[in-house]
């Protein structure tokens, strides 16, 4: 068995949308991520460590589902230059993330859910509709990097 850092990269494919067994996604061989995947059928090369980092920046993403809950170890989810406009309340699950990047996307607004994330050290939201962050980022103790150039 691997032991380490688990990512499942799915970065400038231009994707509309994440196949939904990548929210049950946990990586045996990584060799075989770097192969052409079915998400179908009898393949269940995912079932046997935990994800940590999730890489789906530069896509047309458009929606990020609530089952993103299903991936508590991630340490990192990279969501940078899509196309989303609003993001799952469940994201404030992911009690591990570190790293979020969102820039470049169409956020209009963050879910407050975010300020639950205590281990939460960097933060991208540059590059949205943002008008304003929630109040209660401030909470966040880790946080150490908020990169912001739309709102200050």
């Amino acid at each position: 068995m691997w032991c380490g850092v688990y990512i499942f990269s799915v970065v400038s494919r231009k994707c509309v949308s994440v196949p939904q067994n990548v929210y049950r996604l946990n990586i045996d061989e990584p060799v075989e991520a770097q192969e052409n995947v079915s998400f179908g059928g009898s393949d269940r090369w995912w079932e046997q460590t935990d994800l940590t980092k999730l890489l789906l920046s530069s896509n047309k993403l458009t929606q990020l589902s609530e089952d993103i809950k299903l991936l508590p170890t991630l340490t990192t989810l990279d969501l940078h230059d899509n196309q989303l406009s609003s993001l799952p309340s469940a994201l404030g699950e992911l009690q591990e993330l570190q790293q979020l990047r969102l820039s470049h996307n169409k956020l209009s607004s963050l879910p407050t859910e975010v300020c639950a994330l205590k281990n939460l050290r960097f933060l991208t939201l540059q590059q949205n509709l943002l008008e304003n962050v929630p109040e209660e980022i401030r909470q966040l103790g880790n946080l150490t990097e908020l990169v912001n150039a739309t709102y200050s």
